[in-house]
Parts: C-alpha cells; sequence; structure tokens
C-alpha cells in the first residue's frame, strides 16, 4: 500500500497525530484536591504561682494542667528565692527569684516537680493531685 504522502511527512503527520491525541486527552484533567494538614491547636500559657514556701498549697494550682507544647510558667509570687525542678530529673528551672518567672515547654505528661531550697514543696503536672511531701529534715526550710 503506497501512501500518498513522501515518506518524511508521512512520519511527521504520525508524530502530529500523537501529540494531538496526547494533548486532547490532557483535557478535562482535574488534578487531585490535596488536603491540608490540620493545624495543631495554639499552645497556651499556664502559669503556676508560688504562694509560699510549705507544702502542696505552696504551688498554685496544684496539680496543674497543660497540653503538650504549652509554656508552663512559674512565677515567684512569694518573697524567698526558689528553685523547681522535675522529679524525673529533665528540667531544673534554677532559682526563681521573688518577682521573677521562669518557664518551660509542656512535654503533656503526668509528672511531679518540687522546690529544692525547701523541700515540702512539691506539685504535679497533669496529675490527679499533688504528691505527698517527703518528711522535713531541715526546719526552716519546709
Amino acid at each position: 500500500m503506497q501512501s500518498s504522502i513522501p515518506g518524511g511527512a508521512a512520519f511527521a503527520a504520525a508524530v502530529a497525530a500523537v501529540v494531538v491525541v496526547g494533548t486532547s486527552s490532557c483535557r478535562g484533567y482535574t488534578e487531585p484536591a490535596v488536603m491540608p494538614t490540620p493545624s495543631p491547636p495554639p499552645a497556651t500559657n499556664v502559669t503556676v504561682t508560688i504562694l509560699g514556701s510549705a507544702g502542696v498549697k505552696a504551688f498554685s494550682p496544684n496539680p496543674v494542667m497543660v497540653s503538650a507544647g504549652d509554656t508552663l510558667i512559674f512565677k515567684n509570687g512569694d518573697t524567698t528565692t526558689h528553685h523547681v525542678v522535675l522529679d524525673d530529673g529533665s528540667i531544673d528551672l534554677g532559682d526563681i527569684a521573688p518577682g521573677s518567672s521562669k518557664w518551660l515547654t509542656a512535654k503533656g505528661s503526668v509528672t511531679n516537680f518540687h522546690c529544692i531550697i525547701h523541700s515540702s514543696m512539691v506539685g504535679s503536672i497533669n496529675g490527679t493531685e499533688p504528691p505527698e511531701p517527703p518528711p522535713c529534715m531541715t526546719p526552716g526550710y519546709c
């Protein structure tokens, strides 16, 4: 069978037909919808006020409830310096002078904290109740 189009022209026509077919098959194509990744809720600031230097009432609120990513602020409302640490040893806020604040980013898990200067000052993060303070071994600091 002979073509009425010379050899080179027949090849060009075939390529053009493929291109046209390829182009026309894209018509009506719609990109799939991309679902946005939901944003986590915004972190909030939660403040624990240091009220005194004895017992579970030294911190307010106690226990304190926070979510992962929240900023937990320890504000010293007492007239004495305090030194707050987490019981699991993961964070040491250092000395907190009267009127000063120190903060940490909450993990959202349950943990306890205490003042290393005043051993009876104990508190809980996300617990059901504050822990029992240890027996006082240094009168005047409990």
